[in-house]
Parts: C-alpha cells; sequence; structure tokens
C-alpha cells in the first residue's frame, strides 16, 4: 500500500510538473531566444522609399518671391515650389498626361531629417491617396530625385508635402516635372 501511494505520489507531481512546464511553454522559450539570440517575432520590412541624390540642378521657374511661405508656379510643364517655414501644404490639381511625374527637390528643417511627398488623386467627394506615392526626401540641403508612375493620363492629381513633427519647420523647394493644365 505504501509502495502504491509513493507511485501515486510520484505519477502526481509529475502530472503537475508538465502542466507547469506547458504552462510556462512561452516564458522558457522566450528565455531560451535572449540567450541564443535567436527570435520568433515576425520583423516587419521596410517600405520607405527614398527619393535618390540627384545632382541635377534644381532650377525653378516663375517664382519671382523665392522667401515666400508657400508659392507655386507653373512653367515648361513643371510645377515649380517653394515652402519657407511650413508644416505641411497640398498643390492645387494637374494632370500628368504621359502617367510620370519626376519630381526634384531639396529641403531642409529644424531638427527634423526628412519630408515626405505623397500624390492623391481627385475623386467624387475629395481625394484618394495613391498606393505607393510616398517618397522621403532628407533635409541636408542636397538635391533628390524619384519618379511616380503608372498613373492615369485623364485624372487629377495634386501632390502633399509634409513631415512626421509638428513641433519643426520646413523649408525647401520642389521641381515636378510632367505636369499638365
Amino acid at each position: 500500500m505504501k509502495k502504491t501511494k509513493r507511485i501515486f505520489a510520484f505519477a502526481l507531481a509529475l502530472l503537475l510538473a508538465a502542466l507547469m512546464l506547458t504552462g510556462c511553454k512561452s516564458t522558457l522559450k522566450s528565455i531560451a531566444h535572449k540567450l541564443t539570440g535567436a527570435s520568433d517575432e515576425v520583423q516587419e520590412e521596410d517600405t520607405t522609399q527614398w527619393a535618390a541624390p540627384s545632382s541635377d540642378p534644381l532650377m525653378i521657374e516663375g517664382i519671382a518671391d523665392t522667401s515666400a511661405k508657400y508659392t507655386t508656379a507653373v512653367a515648361n510643364g513643371s510645377l515649380n515650389i517653394v515652402f519657407n517655414g511650413i508644416w505641411s501644404r497640398q498643390t492645387d490639381y494637374f494632370t500628368a498626361p504621359n502617367g510620370l511625374l519626376s519630381v526634384y527637390g531639396c529641403g531642409t528643417a529644424e531638427g527634423v531629417q526628412k519630408f515626405k511627398i505623397s500624390l492623391w488623386k481627385k475623386v467624387d467627394g475629395g481625394a484618394q491617396y495613391v498606393d505607393n506615392t510616398t517618397y522621403y526626401f532628407v533635409t541636408d540641403g542636397q538635391n533628390y530625385h524619384c519618379d511616380i508612375g503608372n498613373l492615369d493620363p485623364n485624372a487629377s492629381y495634386r501632390l502633399t508635402i509634409s513631415y512626421d513633427s509638428s513641433k519643426y519647420y520646413l523649408y525647401g523647394l520642389l521641381k515636378v516635372e510632367g505636369i499638365g493644365g
């Protein structure tokens, strides 16, 4: 009888230990991963699109006052933009008759390392973001370039200039080539 009680107690202890280990499985797994440097976490893919450095000179035409807070001018099939001390702005609507826009720009900012542009398509009742058209420009005063293609030549678009801070101001120039009226 004593032997049966010992076997029963031992079996019960094994069962309890197994239940505890099962409940602690994720904790044990986490500790093991930390010790080995492995991870079960899924890493998000960085899909940030950066404008590429450009050696092309940025020639802004049709703007008399380059110190204006925000101003635009259309000249020779390009939309020229100057911004000084802004947080965010959007252009008027334009078309892309060839389905391609080439955007050249440079900028500086107080305490911010980048600004972004995004393209929005005019739809009934407002505007809709055009997928994969957000590009980031480094605010180091150098010239950068990006191309936005596969656009509907019959649609109207506008460009938004912004950055992820409302604490500092943004200064710069943009030239959007390939626009229509």
